[in-house]
């Protein structure tokens, strides 16, 4: 069911197996029959590509900047349109974890993590203040489910980035080793496999647990992550598949990503931060 993207009915979000880079969530689709293939053999599944946020474009939807930040401060505005394969301003968006825009900036050296909410005006521009402490080059990605898009029936979005410069003077942050836990807030995340390395190409479910906290639900979900190859800075955003706090995701290539986890838990939404090593 869709309607207008302010009062939309929320739809469930269909969680899969996903790949941490660009946004490589692979979804199995059956082919017809190629020629010369008998009728009695089974169709080769074969994974279908999706957005990472590193363009602004995919498969003729686009993320149109109006207003992007040039200098750092509190409630920088920053506007955009999304625009469907006609041209025009996507006017039906499917509510998705109780929002139909979700919106994530990240700096160069993956910090500085945001995950912001954009609200649409008259004119279809969506618009959301961010805060800037430091300069760099930043990049936003726009996660979103159109009317008639062809991923909507497993779940997946559309996630389409702009990139942008804040000029000055920059202190950059060193990625932080892969670590047992990360504090949040008055709660410390455990990751159950403690730093394990994960292995390229085979499933895996990331578990992780926050003793003494109650988790209450946060944006239709139990847990967000957002999750970040350093390497290419490629997204994918994942929700939590059990009350234990499982993600499962498979990674394509080898190399560092950093995953953000954000809870909501005795009425405060809180963000952990891990680094996995992929080999």
């Amino acid at each position: 069911m869709t309607s207008k993207s302010r009062g939309s009915r929320a739809l469930p979000y269909v969680l899969i197996g996903a790949a941490f880079v660009a946004t490589v969530a692979y979804v199995l689709t059956v082919l017809p029959h190629g020629a010369g293939r008998s009728a009695q053999t089974p169709p080769s599944p074969e994974p279908v590509p999706h957005s990472d946020g590193l363009s602004d474009s995919f498969e003729g939807y686009r993320m149109v900047p109006v207003s992007l930040p040039d200098k750092r401060g509190k409630a920088v505005p920053v506007s955009f349109r999304l625009l469907g394969p006609d041209g025009a301003a996507l006017s039906y968006l499917r509510i998705v974890q109780a929002r139909p825009v979700h919106l994530y900036l990240i700096r160069q050296d993956i910090s500085g993590y945001q995950h912001l909410h954009p609200a649409i005006d008259g004119d279809d521009v969506w618009s959301v203040p961010i805060d800037l402490d430091d300069g760099g080059s930043y990049r936003l990605y726009a996660e979103f489910m159109p009317e008639g898009w062809r991923g909507a029936a497993t779940g997946d979005p559309v996630i389409l980035g702009l990139a942008f410069v804040v000029a000055g003077d920059t202190k950059l942050a060193p990625l932080p080793a892969p670590a047992a836990s990360s504090v949040a807030g008055p709660f410390t995340v455990e990751r159950v496999d403690g730093t394990s390395h994960l292995h390229v190409s085979r499933a895996t479910l990331l578990r992780f647990q926050i003793p003494g906290a109650t988790l209450e639900p946060y944006l239709g979900a139990l847990a967000h992550m957002s999750a970040f190859e350093v390497r290419t800075q490629g997204l994918i955003h994942l929700h939590a598949a059990s009350n234990e706090l499982a993600f499962h995701a498979q990674f394509p290539n080898r190399g560092e990503y950093r995953l953000y986890i954000e809870f909501q838990a005795a009425g405060a939404v809180h963000q952990a931060a891990f680094t996995v090593f992929v080999t």
